[in-house]
């Protein structure tokens, strides 16, 4: 039986909020995973389907650790006091309490922005990770952000009593260290202007083993993306090993209702992981 322990991880400035899924099987040494979440309401929506996969994992033998960001969900702190390197140390300091829980491997498994924010903490970190696990990833934090914005840019077009702004205005507030609030979310240049400079095909190191890419569509036959080839094809050539994938179900990240996607589930359940049903 699968009990997950939830616990607050101690980071910097203040603790993160953590639930753990032990493996169903002990071993000596335990391979475990890191979930770094989507990015402001996308996480929320998503928890069904992130803990869904971590107690599929932790059925295989995995460690499964998943984590609030610093200012997000249960974590300590408020949104507006996030920040891009505070982000990437939440993981840091994440692989830390993992390396103390006599863990032998650690695998990096991101989720949207959440993707885009794990491999760039990878980049520049010490360790040596086994897999990378992206989840339908954003390719540009660029474009996230300006996605992100036009929220804003809607709601002012229908509220009468609300001066209308175009992304572009929003742009310069932040790049210029004045803060933005969207959807109730209070985004600061410390967060948004080292966000926008990230891009997934522009990073030149991948410290992992096996890279497996899932994409989600919602109609049968529907094929990879021009982005996701792009980035396959640029890993491939630097000696990754990268397997992408397409799948059928729903945006689960942004649907109304809470949704289920079960063949992205099946799908990632079956990726031969290497370091599966070691001791």
């Amino acid at each position: 039986m699968i009990i997950p322990r939830p616990f607050f991880l101690s980071s910097t400035p203040g603790k993160i909020f953590a639930i753990f899924y032990p493996p169903e099987e002990k071993s000596k040494k335990c391979h475990t995973i890191i979930h770094i979440p989507a990015f402001a309401e996308e996480m929320n929506k998503s928890r069904r389907m992130v803990t869904l996969q971590a107690l599929e994992f932790s059925r295989q033998g995995y460690g499964v650790l998943v984590i609030d960001l610093y200012g997000t969900g249960d974590s300590y702190g408020d949104f507006s006091e996030s920040s891009w390197d505070l982000w990437k140390q939440n993981i840091e300091d994440a692989c830390t309490w993992l390396t103390s829980q006599n863990t032998e491997t650690i695998s990096l498994w991101g989720l949207r922005m959440g993707a885009l924010l794990a491999a760039d903490f990878a980049a520049s970190a010490t360790l040596q990770f086994e897999n990378m696990i992206m989840w339908q990833p954003i390719l540009s934090g660029e474009t996230m952000i300006m996605q992100f914005l036009r929220l804003r840019v809607a709601s002012a077009m229908l509220n009468d009593n609300v001066e209308n702004e175009s992304t572009s205005v929003l742009r310069k507030k932040l790049s210029t260290g004045q803060p933005v609030e969207v959807a109730g979310y209070q985004l600061m240049p410390e967060l948004v202007n080292p966000l926008m400079t990230v891009r997934l095909n522009k990073l030149t190191i991948w410290p992992f083993k096996n890279v497996f890419v899932f994409e989600v569509a919602s109609q049968a036959g529907k094929q990879e993306s021009a982005a996701n080839k792009n980035l396959t094809a640029k890993l491939n050539e630097s000696g990754v090993a990268v397997k992408s994938e397409t799948v059928i179900g729903p945006q689960f990240w942004s649907t109304q209702e809470i949704s289920e996607a079960p063949e992205l589930l099946a799908k990632t359940s079956q990726s031969p992981l290497h370091c599966r049903n070691q001791s």
